[in-house]
């Protein structure tokens, strides 16, 4: 049973992959061609087109139509256990900004190589970038989607979305200004402070810039991560279980 479902989800999502790549590939090389600002802020701003606004609209669709539709029980009933029917869903969620922004990354590459001139970046950014881009988007498609009420529909799980996207915002606020940490500091904050602010997934974006010496950085921003995108997972299948 597994192929049909894996068959299902791949039907129903492939038109929101089409969407998002197209969308997200138009937008940037738009801006590109208008030269409204530098190519890198340019890059900066598709990454977070990306991460946030994409996997935000994935997640509405991922969970909450089958409980808007009332298929969720229908899924039980079939012989697959539930925990693969949640992953299978939960992966064909993430394809849906993961692979735009992907595309838009060797789109990117591609262009530098064959025109160099002229770039405000190299590979390793848009490498670096992209996989910061993935890594956001990835925590808080996990959180949208897992962290919304047991049987909330897509509306209701955009607005939790929204909450939690304005709850990001804030704390990095509150990192700028009361703790003194910022994404890219001059001076090496201590501990406390690094573990107050990688709880959140906008802290990724490390990776657009080496810093010297950030490697124990990394690895603390990696493990807060994980930890929180495992509790979301484990949490969002537990949700799962008692609504199909």
């Amino acid at each position: 049973m597994i192929r049909p479902l894996i068959w299902k989800e791949w039907h129903e999502q492939r038109w929101k992959l089409a969407f998002g790549t197209v969308m997200l590939a138009s937008f940037t090389w738009s801006l590109l061609a208008a030269r409204l600002t530098t190519d890198r802020e340019v890059v900066v701003v598709v990454w977070i087109l990306g991460a946030l606004i994409l996997s935000l609209y994935s997640a509405m669709g991922v969970f909450a139509p089958e409980r808007t539709a009332k298929t969720a029980a229908f899924l039980s009933s079939k012989p697959v256990s539930s925990r693969k029917v949640f992953f299978c869903k939960w992966f064909f969620g993430w394809l849906n900004f993961a692979v735009p922004l992907l595309v838009c990354c060797l789109g990117l590459a591609v262009s530098l190589l064959v025109q160099p001139q002229g770039r405000y970046f190299d590979i390793g950014f848009i490498a670096r970038g992209t996989l910061g881009a993935i890594c956001v988007g990835t925590v808080f498609y996990s959180m949208t989607c897992c962290l919304a009420p047991r049987k909330s529909g897509e509306a209701l799980t955009g607005f939790v979305g929204l909450m939690i996207l304005l709850a990001m915002f804030i704390h990095v606020f509150l990192m700028e200004t009361i703790v003194p940490i910022r994404l890219y500091p001059i001076e090496e904050p201590g501990i406390l402070e690094e573990v107050a602010s990688f709880i959140n997934p906008i802290f990724w974006m490390h990776f657009i810039k080496p810093i010297p010496g950030c490697s124990s950085r990394l690895s603390i921003l990696f493990v807060e991560q994980t930890i929180l995108l495992l509790f979301c997972m484990w949490l969002g299948k537990r949700k799962w279980q008692r609504s199909s």
